[in-house]
């Protein structure tokens, strides 16, 4: 274990300081012109959620998955299932004597 975290530390200290957090722009910072004030960039204000598109596409293939997952726990577990359809009666001993959408003909 302590063989892990030592190489671990070695490639953190050998990366590049700030490359694997830079989310913002590689852009020149404008100044503004003399006599203006203070103008407010986006360094000054950084943004107050901002997410790596790992960490947004892992919680969306979370998210994805749990609502997935709990659909098909429903309708497994939870949710009733139909009773089978009885067997037919061959004699057919409910059968009306004329059907009650047909045309009267009365000739």
């Amino acid at each position: 274990m302590a063989i892990i975290a030592t190489a671990t530390r070695a490639t953190r200290r050998s990366a590049a300081p700030g490359a694997s957090r830079a989310y913002g722009t590689s852009l020149e910072v404008p100044t503004p012109p003399t006599g203006t004030g203070a103008v407010f960039h986006s360094r000054m204000q950084p943004p107050k959620y901002s997410l790596s598109n790992a960490k947004w596409f892992g919680i969306f293939f979370a998210m994805n998955l749990g609502a997935y997952g709990g659909n098909f726990f429903y309708l497994r577990f939870l949710m009733r299932q139909n009773p089978p359809n009885p067997p037919r009666d061959p004699e057919n001993t409910g059968r009306p004597e004329r059907h009650m959408h047909s045309v009267d003909d009365d000739e």
